[in-house]
């Protein structure tokens, strides 16, 4: 049956770019020992990121319990309507209603610490430290009277990389000073301030798999211990913010997962080479498209086609250019030596081209881009228009993954994987709070045990 709700309150730990499986490993190999005597109080389940699978449109989606369509959120940068101008969304571009909304509604607080996508920080009942990107850190906070707390402990919005890729050392230095400087601003609000949610978000995590995920799955690097005292330090912190939830409810949930990043193939550069993008590699913006253009992209994989009643430099593309391009894409091959040709032999490069008006629904899907390219395992997509090269060096050895994020709730015996629009309704639940009309989740937690059943109905009488 399914769980019934009303805790007192609820805490959610969110460990960004935390896949699952990680999450298992490092508890039964001892590296996280707080998490290992949590798990066999819930289930630990996939989590289906949306489509992209990057940290702004996921986390929308985690506040929201929408997909894009809905929220609006389809990456860190978008077009302005009509044009070929690059903005970076943020908070005021978010279109659906946010988890803390109906928290207040119900006359409690919420606190909502470092979630990606949160800058401004806007007055809530409650408080709210914004995630990154937030480039002010007097607008990334609500109430302002908790600026000094955050000064006093040196707390930064977020880790400052540097080059991670030949200073590894340095960068795990500065990761663990942000992290701790995290921790010790988590445990002083918990304590300090009301609340019946609290969101706290750990984003050092998603960093150091990005500059170390080769050393981070191998044993064997140098750098493997450091990265699992950092582990070490992940779950010390969990260890000192779980115990404010007493015995209500608790979630741990991430929004992506990870996996490993050998190629950095540059869509923009191969539409340009396929003649589908007429803009020149030294172009300063996007805005110097040709109306020659059939069809340029945005990160990661997002693909409009340059319709000319759409956009001010269009034209009549032709009807089957959506379905040209995708088995172009699809028949993208990488040889051993990093080449990348048309068909032939190696790995594929595309592992499919999702189409966006099956994609995305909702009063936001207009401004959805037209196809969505998902990386092959071990690829990354990147959106840059200024390289004629298919592929780069670069510093990052890790990248996102869509389907084995995090989620774990206690008490939920649940099996099978949630899809990160279930979260906040899954949240709420846990609250005894109706989600907002505009989340299309559900809440998914599934109570298996009497015991635990009876316990969590007592709990929601008291």
């Amino acid at each position: 049956m399914t769980a019934p709700g009303g805790h007192d309150r609820l805490l959610v730990v969110g460990l960004d770019g935390v896949p699952y499986w990680l999450l298992r490993q490092l508890a039964d190999d001892g590296v996280m020992p707080t998490v290992a005597a949590l798990l066999p109080q819930g289930s630990l389940r996939p989590l289906r990121a949306p489509v992209p699978e990057i940290s702004s449109t996921s986390w929308a989606s985690f506040l929201t319990g929408a997909d894009p369509g809905r929220h609006g959120i389809y990456g860190f940068v978008d077009l302005e309507p009509g044009s070929y101008r690059i903005h970076f969304p943020d908070l005021r571009q978010l279109r659906a209603t946010p988890v803390w909304e109906p928290v207040a509604e119900a006359g409690a607080s919420s606190l909502v610490l470092n979630v990606p996508g949160t800058y401004p920080a806007p007055p809530i009942a409650g408080a709210l430290v914004s995630g990154f990107v937030a480039p002010n850190f007097e607008r990334a906070v609500q109430p302002p009277r908790l600026r000094t707390l955050l000064r006093d402990h040196d707390y930064q919005l977020d880790v400052e990389v540097g080059d991670a890729a030949s200073e590894p050392d340095a960068f795990l230095d500065r990761a663990r000073a942000a992290l701790s400087a995290r921790r010790k601003v988590y445990r002083r609000l918990l304590a300090e301030e009301p609340w019946r949610l609290a969101i706290c978000v750990i984003t050092e995590t998603d960093r150091v798999h990005h500059f170390l995920w080769r050393q981070l799955t191998d044993p064997a690097s140098r750098l493997h211990g450091r990265i699992m005292e950092f582990y070490r330090q992940v779950d010390d912190a969990l260890a000192e913010w779980v115990p404010y939830a007493g015995d209500g409810g608790l979630v741990i949930v991430s929004d992506h997962g990870f996996g490993p990043a050998n190629t950095q193939f540059y869509l923009n550069a191969w539409l340009r080479q396929a003649g589908y993008l007429a803009l020149p590699a030294d172009a300063a913006s996007l805005e110097e498209i040709t109306q020659d253009t059939t069809a340029f992209a945005l990160d990661p994989g997002r693909i409009y086609l340059n319709h000319g009643s759409v956009r001010p430099r269009g034209r009549t593309v032709p009807q089957d250019a959506a379905q040209e391009i995708t088995g172009r894409l699809l028949a993208l091959r990488r040889a051993d030596d990093g080449t990348i040709t048309e068909g032939g032999p190696g790995l594929p490069v595309i592992a499919d081209v999702l189409d966006g008006g099956n994609l995305y629904s909702g009063p936001w899907s207009g401004s959805a881009p037209d196809l969505v390219a998902m990386p092959a395992p071990g690829v990354q997509i990147r959106g840059a228009w200024n390289t004629d090269s298919l592929v780069l060096p670069a510093p990052f050895t890790g990248t996102h993954t869509k389907d084995d994020a995090t989620f774990w709730c206690r008490g939920d015996q649940g099996v099978g994987a949630v899809d990160m629009r279930d979260v906040a309704p899954t949240v709420l639940a846990g609250l005894g709070i109706r989600a907002a009309a505009s989340m299309e989740g559900r809440d998914v937690r599934v109570w298996n045990s009497p015991d635990l059943a009876a316990a969590e109905t007592q709990r929601g009488d008291a």
